[in-house]
């Protein structure tokens, strides 16, 4: 089994790993990985790791000191500023981080599997092929990933809200 980051690819829909970080078998075989490319990809997951766990933490830190910050009597601007911008850098230093891992993801493909990796939904980012988010407008019309019409539209005959 090959573990690498699921912050580093896609979205929901396009489950390439499991909630555990873990490659889905289904992919391995889509892609017909080589040995040396799992192997590649496992040292990648295990870099990345590295580098994103200690940044996670100062993040955490950094989000308890905000809120911190927020519930004080008198609120001091230039320290919620200052603390804004330090979870700002961090935020971009994971960014960073996972976006070098999917380039070296990448490079290590073939040009017949990264043809096979796109097609199947890779670097949609929780996207549809039209761009909306899976969590957006849905089909319907409506907010969410379902096929509701969302309020008020006389579209849906199901609606409880609507009374034509």
């Amino acid at each position: 089994m090959v573990a690498v980051t699921t912050l580093a690819m896609a979205g929901p829909k396009r489950a390439f790993f499991d909630g555990k970080g873990h490659l889905n078998h289904a992919v391995i075989a889509g892609l017909e990985l080589t040995s040396e490319q799992t192997e590649k990809i496992q040292v990648l997951h295990e870099a990345a790791k590295k580098e994103i766990i200690p940044v996670k933490a100062q993040l955490a830190t950094k989000r308890a000191e905000m809120k911190l910050l927020w519930t004080q009597a008198t609120l001091d601007a230039d320290k919620i500023k200052t603390t804004q911008k330090e979870i700002q850098a961090l935020r971009t230093q994971i960014r960073d981080t996972q976006t070098d891992m999917r380039i070296a993801f990448r490079n290590l493909l073939t040009p017949e599997q990264t043809s096979k990796l796109l097609a199947s939904g890779f670097g949609r980012n929780g996207r549809d092929k039209k761009g909306r988010g899976y969590n957006g407008k849905g089909k319907g019309g409506g907010y969410g990933k379902g096929n509701g019409c969302g309020n008020w539209n006389p579209q849906c005959d199901g609606c409880p809200r609507n009374t034509k």
